[in-house]
């Protein structure tokens, strides 16, 4: 009777744990429960695992739960995460979403003040679309801007500083580097205006 209640109660106590990660290895991790127990390598859960995916392996030392159908650990789906002395809450604000990872980098949105921003310690952000739309009523570039193929300007420029072309400039079909001037006369006259 006594070894029965012993196991009920070891069962029991298995059903949830917490524990910490230990080993990564692709999708599955091993959870240190205690100072003598480690769990067999363990699936961990998801917001997503069909044909929309998400993943985010977890850290060791990252706080989880393990839980586990009927007591049996062998059978534990590992749930991340709690914040915990090693890697602690780095927000307190209930208006932030934020991701921080490990080099640095930082995804933030705060819906309080609609600003959306993310941080790069270096590196390149890239997007690959057919279209890029920006419904902004203003954007602002604070370095340097590349423009690999053409660039088309759908109403009018204004450019404060020098303008520096490789090659021939167009106004209509006026060649900048081209064009003649009719009506030029010796002395202080003044020339006619450019021809094509």
């Amino acid at each position: 009777m006594n070894a029965d209640l012993s196991d009920i109660l070891r069962l029991l106590q298995n059903l949830i744990r917490l524990g910490t990660i230990a080993e990564v290895d692709g999708a599955k991790a091993r959870v240190q429960l205690g100072p003598n127990l480690t769990t067999e390598w363990l699936k961990w859960a998801t917001p997503r695992a069909g044909s929309t995916r998400t993943w985010s392996a977890p850290t060791v030392g990252e706080q989880v739960i393990v839980l586990s159908p009927g007591g049996d650990l062998t059978r534990g789906t590992i749930v991340p995460a709690l914040y915990s002395k090693e890697f602690d809450a780095p927000e307190t604000s209930d208006t932030i979403h934020t991701t921080y990872y490990p080099d640095g980098a930082v995804v933030q949105y705060d819906h309080a003040s609609h600003e959306l921003t993310a941080t790069l310690p270096g590196g390149t952000a890239t997007i690959t679309a057919d279209k890029v739309t920006s419904n902004a009523p203003s954007t602002i570039c604070t370095g340097d801007l590349t423009v690999m193929k053409n660039l088309i300007v759908m109403q009018g420029a204004t450019v404060k500083g020098s303008v520096k072309a490789s090659g021939d400039v167009l106004a209509g079909d006026i060649s900048l580097a081209k064009h003649t001037h009719g009506g030029v006369k010796a002395g202080g006259d003044k020339s006619g205006g450019p021809q094509s």
